[in-house]
């Protein structure tokens, strides 16, 4: 067992594909298929669930999942303690889709300025998935909306930290024409935590009932269409088309937050942090 190997197992658990795997990392497939054999022999479980089109993990390969992100993760955190002032590497970062559609442009570009030798990798998702991510030493950190506690403060999980980035005006938007689109709210999966307040706003008036959606421009499609109301910040919606007829109502205010585990440092996190910090609204 070595990093490479931890490494390909990693990528065909994502990929659920050798041929996908070998493509990504640029290595034959032969080559993936034996590494992967030879580790499921050390270990002397079957990791994947083999079928003709996909290869799943298997409760023991989901379990050993686990154990090779935090492996990787902390050999790449040792490697960049190795040189302090010198940012390098891979910082794997999580990010909800509006946070991405509205923030992180800017914020990306001028990282890279300041750290070109540091690989950038995004993924978006809920908040919920991401602080799960973070946990599991699938990311390195996340920007998250935390929801707060009935008394108004900031909850976070205790293995992780934050610092508060952005602050955004979260709006209702609704169709124009009288409907019963208030009863129907467009959101992302459950995870959401806008979807959270969405519902706790709905609810209040009706039973709500909820449509998924995988996109800010599903969501004003289905206002477009008087079938929905949505909840988004306003810096997304002042990206997107709205329908013309549309209404918005104020929600709430809610605070975009960096998280990353416990303990967990290296000189690519405190740059970003430092940009973070500078491109605030705050």
């Amino acid at each position: 067992m070595n990093h490479t190997t931890l490494q390909m197992f990693k990528i065909v658990a994502e990929e659920q594909s050798v041929t996908k795997a070998a493509k990504r990392l640029g290595r034959v497939q032969s080559n993936i298929t034996t590494r992967i054999q030879q580790l499921e022999e050390e270990l002397g479980v079957s990791l994947f669930v083999r079928d003709s089109k996909k290869m799943t993990l298997s409760p023991e390969g989901v379990s050993f999942l686990s154990y090779t992100q935090k492996i990787l993760s902390l050999a790449e955190e040792a490697r960049q303690a190795l040189h302090p002032g010198k940012p390098a590497g891979t910082l794997n970062i999580g990010s909800m889709e509006a946070t991405a559609a509205s923030r992180l442009m800017p914020v990306f570009q001028q990282f890279h300025q300041q750290c070109p030798e540091v690989c950038l990798a995004l993924i978006t998702m809920p908040t919920q998935q991401l602080l799960e991510r973070v946990r599991n030493a699938s990311l390195d950190c996340a920007l998250v909306s935390l929801l707060p506690n009935p008394e108004g403060l900031i909850e976070c999980p205790e293995d992780l930290e934050f610092i508060n980035v952005f602050s955004e005006s979260l709006v209702l938007l609704a169709p124009g024409s009288e409907s019963n689109s208030e009863a129907r709210l467009a959101a992302f999966p459950k995870g959401c935590s806008y979807r959270a307040r969405g519902e706790a706003l709905l609810n209040r008036l009706n039973a709500v009932e909820v449509q998924e959606v995988s996109s800010y421009h599903s969501m004003v499609a289905n206002v477009a269409a008087g079938r929905c109301s949505c909840v988004l910040p306003e810096s997304v919606a002042a990206t997107l088309a709205l329908p013309k007829d549309s209404r918005q109502q104020f929600v709430a205010k809610a605070l975009t937050q960096l998280v990353w585990r416990k303990g967990y440092g290296s000189p690519a996190l405190e740059a970003m942090k430092q940009v973070l910090a500078s491109a605030s609204n705050l």
